[in-house]
């Protein structure tokens, strides 16, 4: 769902500033303040578009998707849109969201089963699924701490930090 969320706001953003690019603005602080709003409406409306047709997937993973903007509001690809054509800008929009949404799959693909013993998929409806879950839920295990949202975040921060390290700077 966060993957989603991250190529929904990467690329109708892309789109509005490509199609609005005589509206925005000139300054520095006006393109940070204009991306950081343009981010946060698409976030907010991915979310509600998520509330509509799953209340419960969206109130569990609802914080994921309001730091989506955070992210994409950061990106340097957003900070000027000077290609003529349209299909580049939402291409490299697409790698950069797909790339990350990518990186999460694979983080919680390896998280969960290890720290929460079960695996689970967005259920449409009825919220999250578990696919399998051996262990008793009154149970404890220490490696819970690294599987929870906080464990989850950290891998985040650490993915997000090596794919900027690793990727060619723009320009």
């Amino acid at each position: 769902v966060t993957a989603t969320a991250l190529l929904w706001v990467y690329n109708t953003a892309m789109a509005a500033l490509f199609f609005g690019r005589p509206l925005y603005p000139r300054t520095k602080a006006g393109k940070t303040a204009a991306r950081i709003i343009l981010t946060s409406f698409l976030g907010s409306l991915f979310l509600l578009f998520l509330w509509v047709t799953s209340p419960l997937l969206a109130m569990e993973t609802g914080s994921l998707i309001l730091l989506v903007p955070c992210y994409a509001s950061t990106s340097p690809l957003l900070d000027k849109p000077d290609d003529p054509e349209i299909a580049k800008l939402l291409l490299k929009a697409s790698f950069e969201a797909g790339s990350l949404g990518l990186l999460i799959i694979a983080f919680a693909l390896i998280r969960e089963p290890i720290g929460f013993m079960a695996l689970s998929l967005p259920g449409g409806g009825r919220g999250i699924i578990e696919l399998f879950s051996p262990v008793d839920e009154n149970g404890f295990l220490p490696v819970h701490i690294i599987a929870g949202s906080s464990g989850a975040l950290l891998l985040l921060g650490y993915g997000s930090a090596l794919f900027r390290g690793v990727k060619k700077p723009q320009g």
